[in-house]
């Protein structure tokens, strides 16, 4: 059994189209009929099956069998791939969010620095959630990054290290700021400064927007943090990030919203299962678990 004819057999049972899997792989037609020929052969029964070129085709209780076992023989090889390369590359590339960075990275690198490893660590900064990709891609070994507290992350192995709380962020001479906690509905009125739908913070906001029903009547999307506290101190509107993301930012205060309304997160870390680090590697973690 060969492993491209797993990778093609998962793909008909995707697709369920012999033309579309073998223009994927760019291979003709009747190399994708006799790879099932070649699996039924091996297995010893049907996997599809099809009345006529132009009928549906269907895949046996056998099929979805191979399907979901080739799958996981499938992320094992690319587990292989990525696992051996790293191993012998004495580098420790680790990536982080925009709000990770502030709070963690100045003290890692000090750290990092004195164990003599800081010649051994890549940092790259990129949004949570194309962190868990680059991850599992292998591009990264190592992600810090902030997650909300019910995503599942199956393959990854993660560690908290601490809990925040998304508030609203108003003008610190406003009369919002003088508010010990805020409802979603008194800002209605006020512009909705947030950050773009790949960002974390948005996905919070949405979800809340979605469960109360709340609507602004005027919004403006912007990039980053900053950008998003000066709109904010210069009474452009108000915004929705972790409260820890305007400590020490001028002229803006954080505000807790209705409990009902409340969203928390976490700031962790996150490794692959499968990551077997060598001895610098393991080092460079070693420093970051004991964050």
């Amino acid at each position: 059994m060969e492993i491209k004819d797993l990778k093609y057999f998962k793909k008909l049972v995707e697709t369920k189209s012999y033309i579309s899997t073998a223009k994927y792989f760019q291979v003709t037609q009747p190399a994708i009929s006799a790879m099932i020929k070649r699996l039924e052969k091996e297995i010893g029964t049907k996997l599809v099956k099809q009345s006529n070129s132009r009928a549906q085709l269907v895949i046996t209780p056998a099929g979805i069998v191979t399907y979901r076992q080739s799958k996981k023989i499938l992320q094992i090889e690319k587990s292989i791939l990525i696992e051996a390369n790293r191993a012998n590359q004495n580098n420790f590339r680790v990536g982080y969010s925009e709000l990770a960075g502030r709070s963690w990275l100045p003290s890692v690198i000090t750290q990092l620095n004195q164990g003599h490893l800081l010649a051994f660590i890549e940092t790259h900064q990129d949004n949570s959630h194309s962190l868990e990709q680059h991850l599992r891609d292998g591009r990264y070994d190592a992600i810090v990054f902030s997650r909300l507290g019910d995503e599942k992350m199956p393959g990854i192995k993660i560690t908290d290290f601490a809990k925040y709380q998304y508030e609203l962020i108003v003008p610190s001479n406003s009369e919002l700021a003088k508010k010990s906690e805020i409802d979603l509905f008194q800002i209605q009125n006020i512009p909705l400064i947030m950050r773009h739908q790949r960002f974390l913070s948005r996905i919070a906001l949405d979800r809340i927007m979605s469960k109360t029903g709340f609507k602004p009547k005027k919004k403006l999307i912007v990039d980053s943090i900053d950008a998003t506290a000066k709109l904010i101190s210069s009474g452009m509107g108000v915004g929705y990030l972790m409260n820890v993301a305007v400590n020490n930012l001028p002229n803006v205060t954080a505000v807790p919203l209705l409990p009902s309304q409340r969203v928390y997160c976490y700031s962790s870390l996150g490794i692959r299962d499968d990551f077997i680090p060598n001895r610098i590697q393991q080092r460079c973690l070693d420093i970051l678990l004991n964050k």
